[in-house]
């Protein structure tokens, strides 16, 4: 009478091997051609839904950390969005690939970094003085005020996750108002994410924190969905 083998913790019994040897179900080895674990069997906090949530709050502290100076906010959103792509593709998600691409959205990146926190200083002072001062109209400038914070948020947004290496920052927004204009759904997901992280940061300020990797998880994934809508 033979003698049964072993079974493994999940009560499924061992596959036998050539060798004589027993290896259990998450051993590397006995997978085909030497297949890695998929992203569901993956530690919690190296893979797997956890693991991403978990990335985006990284991204989040990174971010807010590189854009203390506030006039690096863009590059630092751009390599916030480059991260999160890195850590969905399975390449290296490291904080110094992080930095790394960081560094790289720096390049030519002032006038769009400059000029578009200085435009939304300018919105933000005029919803402050509509609000104040009561003058006639004031509701329907309000709206439109805060209708064009929103799409400029959402440009930023866009532009973040249209940056590559090496690509022209004026290009780069360009193309960015136009999806804008062209994904209208897509917008709309956009214009939700940023009410919801702005009522969560409302509710409780150190939140603010983790905002930019919620915000740089959202717009890839928009990103996602347009790109297979369109083939």
């Amino acid at each position: 009478m033979s003698t049964p083998l072993p079974d493994d913790d999940s009560g499924r019994p061992a596959d036998p091997q050539p060798d004589g040897a027993v290896r259990g179900p998450d051993d590397v080895s006995s997978r085909p051609d030497g297949e890695a674990p998929g992203p569901d069997q993956r530690p919690l906090l190296g893979g797997g839904r956890f693991g991403l949530f978990s990335e985006a709050l990284l991204v989040g502290l990174g971010v807010s950390v590189l854009s203390l100076p506030v006039i690096t906010a863009v590059p630092a959103l751009a390599a916030g969005v480059s991260h999160v792509r890195r850590h969905l593709d399975g390449r290296p998600d490291t904080v110094a690939a992080l930095w790394e691409d960081f560094r790289a959205a720096c390049r030519g990146v002032w006038l769009v970094s400059i000029g578009m926190p200085v435009l939304l200083l300018v919105l933000l002072f005029n919803l402050q003085l509509i609000g104040a001062g009561g003058m006639p109209g004031g509701t329907g400038v309000r709206v439109a005020t805060v209708f064009l914070v929103a799409i400029l948020l959402v440009v930023v947004l866009r532009s973040a996750a249209g940056w590559s290496p090496g690509a022209r920052w004026g290009t780069v927004v360009q193309t960015a108002a136009k999806r804008a204009g062209d994904d209208l759904t897509g917008t709309f997901l956009l214009v939700v994410a940023l009410g919801l992280c702005a009522v969560m940061v409302w509710m409780l300020a150190p939140l603010a924190v983790i905002v930019p990797g919620l915000l740089s998880l959202a717009v890839v994934a928009v990103e996602h969905r347009a790109t297979v809508r369109q083939g």
